[in-house]
């Protein structure tokens, strides 16, 4: 291992030091014991599965279990091998070279080759591809070397690169005309079926590498956007997990003597976005305003029953060796939300549209409060219920929106995180723009010294608490309920539900 993968690895764990308070909780009983059938209520259906195109978090939690990158990440937010069993990096921090591991197996029974990962780390370059990952810019050139390694050499030294790298998973180019519906990876489950808005069952991959994982037979992800229908089938035994529980019926599982629920950071802030493109969001005195008229301990007390933290920027306390508290930037204060509507030309408030993803019940809640509080200065936010996909498409692409309230998963790196509010960005859809800020995102990509790296994006977060560049809320608490006899389940710095691990207490 070089020099250099030891100071990348050391700024991960950092990043993750207090880590779901404990360091990555997984709850953990007798020996895993092989078998069963799982069955885990998600909100949501994926929005696609080919993962070089997927952008919903609801996608990113299924096919953790389904794909994999050259490394991956542990509970605690550590770079680890995945693919690769092995790198090297350069002195200078440009070249990476790979080690690929021996006996992959793709889920159609071809073994894994360097090809394919040349393939696979392209097709991502392609801008036609649209994947939303910074570093396949970064790359000056990609080749296999004569001992049959990956050598990968960048344009210049880039900070984040191994953390965003694990999010670039490996495919077999014969695969790519149908992966959409019917992916193809190497992971320890593989999709047998996908019924839009049912189910989504997955099987356990018996060539999988990594021997004695996963421990299950099958694991069913069931769409039940309804938390209410998911706790019931919780208690009748139909489905054994729901994670990211909503707050309000978790104490329904606190009282079952047969159920047990878990609780950490979801690093997954929430925030309400403003579209800065359309008035009257481009005045900061309007956004600033917004930001005064919020009670933020109401929210969370009163949309994720208390279980959440207070934020002040696009930065959960789980990452911690960068995360600034700014929670109190802006102290609730309806009277001065007034005096600046006033100044910006805005004495009896305006109208907007607030839009909602219908399927994310913690948003509809969160958005339901802010527009009562907003209604006490004077701004009459109209809510407009979307469902998930028109949603997406619509914030995310088309950027066609007043307001809306969204939660942004958390990345390994302050880098993926924040370079979001970039002017550059594609999907910056906040239309955010300060040239400061896009200088110090610039050169956080390139400075490897970790007081540096940690005065570039803690000076980024004040930025964007000065321009309110939207309104920062809170990083709800993930709560899992499952039955008792679920044992293995690992919280991870993202938005994953890791079912390789999982398994029945008998």
């Amino acid at each position: 291992m070089g020099s250099k993968q030891a100071l990348y690895v050391i700024v991960a764990v950092l990043c993750f030091s207090v880590l779901l308070g404990s360091g990555g909780l997984h709850i953990v009983a007798a020996a895993p014991q092989p078998g069963g059938h799982l069955v885990v209520a998600v909100p949501i259906d994926p929005d696609t599965f080919d993962p070089h195109r997927a952008v919903a978090a609801a996608t990113q939690e299924i096919d953790f279990n389904i794909y994999q990158g050259l490394v991956s990440y542990d509970a605690e937010g550590r770079i680890i091998p995945a693919l690769a069993e092995s790198w090297d990096i350069s002195e200078d921090g440009t070249v990476y070279t790979f080690t690929l591991r021996e006996n992959v197996v793709f889920h159609n029974g071809r073994a894994m080759t360097a090809d394919d990962v040349i393939f696979s780390l392209n097709r991502i370059r392609d801008e036609a591809t649209g994947y939303p990952l910074a570093w396949h810019k970064q790359i000056k050139h990609l080749e296999i070397a004569d001992d049959g390694r990956i050598r990968l050499e960048l344009k210049a030294s880039y900070a984040p690169f191994l953390s965003e790298l694990a999010d670039a998973a490996i495919i077999p180019p014969e695969a790519v005309a149908t992966l959409a519906t019917k992916p193809v990876g190497t992971g320890p489950f593989q999709l047998v079926e996908w019924v839009m808005g049912q189910h989504v069952k997955l099987v356990r991959f018996e060539d999988y590498w990594e021997k004695d994982l996963p421990y299950l037979d099958a694991v069913t992800f069931r769409i039940m956007p309804d938390p209410s229908t998911a706790i019931l089938n919780l208690k009748a035994g139909a489905v054994h997990v729901i994670p990211r529980l909503s707050a309000d019926v978790a104490w329904e599982v606190e009282q079952d003597q047969n159920l047990k629920l878990l609780s950490g950071p979801m690093n997954t802030p929430q925030l309400m976005a403003y579209n800065l493109e359309r008035e009257p969001f481009a005045d900061i005195r309007v956004r600033q305003a917004i930001n005064y008229a919020i009670d933020k301990d109401l929210l969370i007390e009163g949309a994720a029953w208390g279980y959440g933290s207070k934020i002040g920027s696009n930065m959960s306390p789980v990452m911690d060796a960068y995360y600034v508290d700014l929670a109190d930037y802006y102290m609730y204060d309806p009277a001065r939300a007034k005096a600046l509507l006033a100044d910006a030309g805005y004495p009896h408030g305006f109208t907007v549209t607030l839009s909602l993803p219908a399927d994310y019940d913690l948003h509809v809640k969160t958005g339901e409060m802010v527009a009562a509080m907003l209604e006490e200065v004077g701004i009459r936010a109209n809510l407009e219920l979307v469902e998930w996909g028109t949603w997406l498409d619509r914030i995310y692409t088309k950027r066609e929106y007043d307001m809306t309230i969204v939660g942004l998963a958390g990345k390994l790196d302050p880098h993926t995180v924040l370079h979001r509010y970039e002017s550059s960005y594609p999907r910056n859809f906040f239309n955010f723009s300060n040239r400061e800020y896009d200088t110090l995102i610039g050169e956080g990509l390139y400075v490897t010294d970790l007081v540096q790296r940690q005065a570039i994006y803690r000076r980024s977060q004040e930025i964007l608490a000065e321009e309110a560049a939207a309104l920062f809320i809170m990083d709800p608490n993930d709560l899992v309920a499952m039955g008792k006899s679920v044992h293995g389940w690992q919280y991870y710095p993202k938005y994953v539900d890791d079912v390789a691990h999982v398994y029945f207490e008998k």
